[in-house]
């Protein structure tokens, strides 16, 4: 429609007609407090403009309709949209390339892969959801067990409970302090901790290494292709 899939050339395009949180508006690291969402309407994941953001960010956009939701909400009289991802209590973690904030109430997602009780003696733990996504998309369809997402690690205290009911729990959380603290506390109360985190070094998460990955993949093809031709 616009002659571009630049992202934000096509926001600022719909700007008026739809409104969209633009940087100068809101800081990329804002947190929206629960009172400031007038209305939620959620919906299937189709959008285009936030299924190119997911895209740019490694994410492939069956993987991020199955796992994630279209929400559409106001705040202060204006209509904005972005990627939901629910958590275990009802409340969304909500994104856009502009904005990051959560609905009430806060809590970790714990999503089910395996649908048998007695297989379920492997949990995955991710700070946030786009690094559990970043996951779904390095193993390409393979079988995944249990996850957890934390959705911040200040919700730690409330995983502990699901993730003693594991026999084994690997954590792919933060290289940096707040993440290295949170493995530390899994340790001191499950017996057997993988610290998965090593393996993305120097990224400070997976989704970094994921897009780190994608490109130096899509420099090594446009070499091959200037040799070969």
């Amino acid at each position: 429609m616009y002659g571009t899939r630049d992202i934000s050339s096509v926001l600022k395009g719909i700007e008026g007609h739809f409104p969209v949180f633009t940087p100068a508006a809101v800081p990329r690291k804002a947190v929206a407090t629960p009172p400031a969402f007038e209305e939620l309407r959620v919906s299937p994941l189709r959008n285009t403009v936030l299924l190119d953001y997911l895209a740019q960010r490694g994410i492939p956009s069956g993987i991020a309709a199955r796992e994630c939701l279209e929400v559409h909400y106001r705040m202060r009289g204006r209509w904005y949209f972005g990627i939901g991802f629910r958590n275990r209590k009802g409340g969304m973690e909500i994104r856009n390339p502009y904005f990051k904030g959560s609905t009430s109430p806060k809590d970790i997602s714990h999503v089910r892969h395996s649908t048998d009780k007695n297989e379920r003696s492997t949990v995955l733990v991710f700070e946030g959801f786009m690094d559990y996504l970043s996951y779904l998309a390095l193993k390409q369809g393979q079988p995944v067990p249990d996850c957890v997402v934390l959705n911040s690690v200040g919700n730690l205290a409330g995983a502990l409970d699901v993730l003693e009911g594991y026999g084994h729990v690997c954590c792919f959380l933060d290289n940096d302090g707040a993440g290295r603290k949170a493995t530390e506390e899994i340790r001191r109360r499950c017996e057997s901790v993988t610290d998965k985190a090593v393996h993305y070094l120097p990224h400070k998460d997976l989704n970094e290494f994921l897009q780190h990955r994608l490109k130096k993949t899509e420099e090594t093809h446009a070499e091959l292709k200037r040799e070969s031709g």
